[in-house]
């Protein structure tokens, strides 16, 4: 329920998504912005993360219902084609800077009533959380971790285990 901007006509539709696809996806803020429409794909219903903080590329898997919220979402923005090849273009043209939507997170979170401290929550927190729950849900499900970190790692596009194995201080519980 993102409100409507004057400056920014599209921006109810871009935040919610752009969100949504950061925590389904795991994504770090810069490849949500950077992503294309190219890089969208509906069909296979991947997203394609080239030029990442490792230079390394990868494809993430989406779950349907965000597959679905994406088709509503380019219905809506489709003459945006022609104007902007990014997924979530910015109304002054190219794609939206990470400190623009960092300052509207903190709007969110005062907004929502959520304090908001120099040490977070921060938009980055949001990757965490989903790394956090991928883990728990797999030792709720007894599976074996050791097996399965390696696949989280190229999933996150991490260099090594060593980024991925962060998590696991944070599933203590």
């Amino acid at each position: 329920h993102y409100p409507l901007s004057d400056y920014s006509p599209n921006r109810h539709l871009i935040i919610p998504l752009w969100f949504r696809i950061l925590y389904s996806c795991g994504l770090r803020i810069s490849e949500a912005l950077n992503l294309t429409y190219e890089d969208v794909d509906l069909e296979k219903g991947t997203l394609f993360i080239r030029n990442t903080k490792f230079g390394k590329e990868r494809i993430v898997p989406m779950a349907r219902s965000l597959i679905e919220r994406c088709l509503i979402y380019q219905e809506n923005l489709d003459s945006n084609k022609v104007i902007n090849n990014f997924f979530f273009p910015s109304p002054y043209g190219g794609r939206y800077s990470e400190s623009t939507i960092y300052k509207l997170f903190r709007k969110i979170l005062w907004e929502v009533g959520i304090s908001h401290t120099g040490k977070g929550p921060r938009v980055h927190d949001i990757r965490h959380t989903f790394s956090v729950h991928c883990l728990k849900k797999w030792v709720l499900n007894g599976e074996d971790l050791t097996n399965l970190l390696p696949y989280l790692s190229a999933y996150l596009g991490h260099v090594d285990l060593r980024g991925t194995q962060h998590y696991l201080r944070l599933t203590a519980d």
